[in-house]
């Protein structure tokens, strides 16, 4: 009587059902690693805009809306536009020590950062002022 020698390993049957559940294991993977892609793409283009308003309010917090009502710039990949418009102004302002040589005045600064397709919308509120009476003159 002979007898049939087998060898030890996997039969193919066995290697492709280990293939199929492989591979069924593995899409869920990629679908995960897909949202962790996109993820990472939201939150570096908010960044980006993060770093440009920052960048925006720090040059909107030097310029004068009495000198500069409007105007536009380039803050690297971005634009920046502004308007103001004046809420309220006193000429001269009053002090306790009487009237001063300088008129003040409250103005709302409306700007606009875009790059591309992406815009937002900045408003702050600034104090302009402006010398209008001589101080050597009595």
């Amino acid at each position: 009587m002979t007898s049939i020698r087998t060898r030890p390993g996997f039969s193919v049957m066995e290697t492709l059902v280990a293939v199929a559940l492989l591979a069924i294991a593995i899409i869920p993977l990629y679908a995960f690693q897909q949202t962790l892609a996109n993820t990472a793409a939201r939150l570096q283009t908010a960044s980006d805009l993060l770093d440009a308003q920052e960048s925006a309010l720090a040059v909107l917090q030097t310029i004068d809306p009495i000198a500069q009502p409007t105007g536009d710039m380039d803050l690297g990949e971005w634009r920046l536009s502004w308007e103001s418009r004046e809420l309220a102004s006193e000429s001269p302002a009053d002090g306790y020590l009487g009237s001063s040589i300088w008129g003040v005045g409250l103005y709302e600064v409306q700007a606009t950062l875009e790059r591309g397709e992406t815009r937002r919308d900045l408003t702050i509120r600034r104090v302009g002022w402006i010398q209008i009476n001589d101080p050597t003159r009595p």
